[in-house]
């Protein structure tokens, strides 16, 4: 036998991949990005919570722009009251007059020329959903009320939540409110200790009716009762009647009601929502970050604020002009309270 015929007669090694070799190979894969999609979430998630943080680094920056012009911060509500197609009311949000310190002056020049009622879906001016008034966090749907842009960005009320539309100035417990004239003079507790905006995710779904899921909903009860408020809202799902979709905060930019344009620092940040929609409310900022929410303080700086800061007792009583009874979540709402307060 030659040498050539033993070389012939040897059996050929296989070529390729066998079935259980192919197999391995496809676990350790998916193995990889099962351990590498956490990451990846993160990363963005981190991205998005960034970029919201300097949308409030803008906004406060505008509010600060406002009160050099005008010697006050802008009211979350304020008029006109047209009344030449129906009456407005003094709907306006504090966003429009901030429209020119944020770039949109054609808007608010338009809204300036041809005002009209905040609840008309066809005016073009309040069709437009803000990027500065958004958090990219929040997947927030197309159209929740009738086409009407939306925010996530909100005024602070502070620690109170009656008679949003009667407080005298004296009275405001917050920086904002129904046709309010509140300067850094007023801010007695320090602009570095006291809450401007924050934010609150929208409930799932379109158009008016209940929410898709109790995520980002309110109720409807326990308006002005922080304590049956708190406990109507067990284990992320409510024991009274849900608030209309369409009626949430952030559903309405350009419109000044309580219920769509501000928060209020009684209950712990995403908690209960108890929104009465226009007088009375515990307006709980909320938010899709982790564990928290995001808070510009006065002085402009962004702070992240825990669900878990002490937001004291939810049965307490407040007399205006003195200390929150509600904990250091309180005490940041509140602008002359007099609280001392450490780190948060």
């Amino acid at each position: 036998m030659t040498s050539s015929t033993k070389f012939s007669n040897q059996t050929r090694a296989p070529l390729g991949f066998t079935l259980i070799e192919l197999l391995v190979v496809i676990a350790i894969i998916a193995i990889l990005v099962a351990l590498l999609l956490p990451a990846v979430q993160q990363a963005r998630e981190a991205a998005r919570r960034s970029s919201c943080k300097n949308n409030f680094k803008q906004l406060g920056l505008a509010l600060h722009n406002y009160h050099d012009v005008f010697n006050v911060f802008p009211p979350s509500r304020l008029g006109p009251q047209q009344s030449s197609t129906t009456v407005n009311d003094f709907r306006f949000s504090g966003f429009i007059p901030l429209l020119p310190f944020i770039e949109q002056n054609a808007m608010f020049d338009q809204i300036q020329t041809s005002p009209t009622y905040v609840w008309n879906t066809g005016y073009a001016p309040y069709r437009v959903t803000l990027p500065a008034l958004n958090c990219p966090s929040d997947v927030y749907p197309t159209d929740i009320s009738g086409g009407i842009g939306m925010n996530n960005y909100l005024f602070s009320l502070g620690d109170y939540h009656s008679n949003f539309e009667s407080l005298t100035a004296g009275q405001l417990r917050g920086l904002f409110g129904y046709r309010s004239r509140i300067s850094f003079r007023d801010v007695t507790d320090g602009l570095s200790n006291t809450a401007m905006l924050s934010e609150g995710i929208r409930p799932p779904g379109s158009g008016g009716g209940a929410p898709a899921n109790q995520f980002g909903a309110a109720t409807t009860a326990n308006t002005t009762n922080p304590a049956a408020c708190k406990a109507s809202y067990v284990n992320g799902t409510y024991s009274t009647a849900l608030l209309d979709r369409n009626r949430s905060q952030g559903t309405r930019w350009c419109d000044g009601r309580a219920g769509y344009i501000n928060f209020t620092t009684i209950l712990a940040p995403n908690s209960a929502i108890c929104n009465g929609q226009t007088t009375s409310g515990i307006l709980t900022p909320s938010s899709r970050h982790t564990g928290g929410v995001q808070v510009c303080l006065a002085d402009g700086s962004v702070r992240f604020i825990s669900e878990n800061i002490d937001a004291g007792n939810p049965a307490g009583t407040f007399t205006y002009g003195a200390a929150s009874p509600y904990g250091v979540w309180g005490a940041l709402g509140s602008r002359n309270g007099g609280e001392v307060i450490g780190e948060f």
